[in-house]
């Protein structure tokens, strides 16, 4: 899943993160666009905890935008 943020709410996107997803994010990539005003995340999450992370990150940071969410394969 991605989200994009303004870059002053990239450290509390992050925090929000790891407290809602704890051992269930495997990981996160940052990237600067739009001339590093905002901030794109890639997470890559269990299952379990997409909702929980979605959920959390609309409550607290309503002007996120979410991108594509895509399925992992199974092995």
């Amino acid at each position: 899943m991605h989200i994009t943020v303004d870059k002053a709410c990239l450290a509390k996107l992050r925090q929000l993160v790891v407290r809602t997803c704890g051992g269930m994010l495997s990981f996160m990539r940052v990237e600067a666009v739009d001339h590093a005003e905002r901030m794109k995340v890639w997470l890559c999450v269990t299952e379990p905890a997409l909702r929980l992370t979605m959920d959390a990150v609309m409550r607290l940071l309503p002007a996120a935008e979410f991108g594509r969410i895509s399925q992992g394969k199974s092995l």
